[in-house]
């Protein structure tokens, strides 16, 4: 064919070769670490990939680490989604708490989302620190009923606490964190076994009859006062969580472990933000008057908010009061015209505006839900193949 030169085999091979390459040179390196054993010790950050979780104080102990046999074919070639799970005992060596680590293994192109249970609002607390794009972040408390093992990674690490005399309750205070982009995700969830906290054992039943649910909280002042304490901890911890995404973990840093004695939440980002402004001042990479500058803002705005999504429900109804407005102001003049009388004209326009405006909403409702282009960043939800159950 005039204007094309043809390309020896070899040649061609190793253009594409050349092409792959790139490719995943662009889409990022792939995130291989090997597998925790079993009894593998952890202390202060736990290495997952190329993410650094911050781990509370104490000794946790690996249980179990492996494919958790989630599947997504929407998120492309992802790899698989890595779940790991482990164990934290007290001083007398009884279990104190059970935490699980959901993370990919290799680099996504279209992002996480979100997790479902930080939009809930019948649990003790959820927040969307903020949502924007492909990146959030979220948490929530709750309560977990140990009734299902979904997860093959949560059965072999079950088998290694049995092993260990560790006796997995009925019912666990939970504190579920996500940080998520375009390309990674970190979703860590922190059980808490009441018991070691002095708490009455709680036999596995369904979740909405546990008196860990929210609207009976109050019934048990020790069940308020605990499940107080891991959301004020929580608030400063989902911080450390965003961190981890990027592998800023500060080893040298000691988290505590929820206390139900504290009354109100500490949040120390301002101080770390601070902290580390003056670093860059000591070091000249930032003058004095951006440093001063920068501050000021810090400490009159906080370390600042992404938009959130709006709900779709929302965003339909807004769509449907503005349509109707401009339908409507429209729409006098023609009844006006075929009924000439005014009593008419507004009876028609109460009925347009009833029926008409219903109509338009669920027809923009159903669109957006089942035929509408699916959004591919943090406004959608993904939930993991979690450890018992939640509803």
């Amino acid at each position: 064919m005039a204007g094309l030169t043809r390309i020896p085999g070899f040649k061609v091979g190793a253009l594409l070769a050349s092409l792959l390459l790139a490719g995943f040179a662009l889409a990022g390196p792939a995130h291989a670490q090997g597998v925790l054993k079993p009894g593998t010790a952890v202390e202060r950050v736990l290495k997952v990939d190329n993410k650094t979780l911050p781990l509370p104080e104490g000794r946790w102990v690996v249980g179990a680490d492996g494919d958790s046999g989630w599947n997504d074919p929407s998120l492309g070639a992802y790899g698989y989604l890595r779940s790991l799970i482990l164990f934290r005992a007290d001083k007398d060596g009884r279990l104190d708490a059970v935490l699980e680590v959901h993370s990919n293994a290799l680099a996504a192109t279209d992002g996480w989302g979100m997790a479902s249970s930080c939009a809930r609002p019948d649990l003790v607390l959820a927040v969307v620190r903020f949502r924007a794009g492909w990146d959030g972040s979220c948490f929530f408390v709750t309560h977990t009923v140990m009734n299902k093992d979904d997860n093959p990674v949560w059965t072999q690490a079950r088998a290694f606490a049995a092993q260990q005399g560790w006796k997995v309750p009925g019912v666990l205070l939970t504190a579920g964190f996500r940080a998520a982009n375009r390309a990674d995700v970190i979703d860590a969830r922190f059980h808490f076994v009441p018991e070691t906290r002095g708490l009455p054992t709680e036999a596995a039943g369904r979740w909405k009859e546990s008196g860990w649910m929210a609207a009976k909280l109050d019934e048990s002042r020790e069940r308020s006062a605990f499940a107080q304490g891991v959301s004020n901890w929580a608030v400063g911890y989902a911080a450390a969580v965003d961190a981890s995404l990027k592998g800023r973990a500060d080893p040298s840093v000691t988290i505590p472990m929820p206390d139900p004695s504290l009354k109100t939440a500490k949040d120390d980002s301002i101080a770390r933000h601070l902290a580390s402004l003056e670093l860059l001042r000591q070091s000249g990479q930032m003058s004095q008057k951006d440093f001063e500058a920068q501050s000021e803002a810090l400490l009159e705005n906080g370390t600042g908010s992404s938009s959130t999504a709006p709900d779709l429900s929302v965003v339909t109804a807004v769509k449907a009061f503005s349509y109707r407005i401009i339908v409507s102001v429209s729409h006098i003049f023609v009844d006006y015209y075929w009924t000439g009388s005014y009593v008419a004209t507004g009876a028609l326009e109460v009925l347009q505006i009833t029926i008409n405006s219903a109509k338009f909403y669920m027809h923009e409702l159903g669109w957006a839900k089942f035929m509408g282009v699916p959004r591919t960043d943090a406004a959608r939800t993904i939930d993991f193949k979690y450890i018992g159950s939640n509803a």
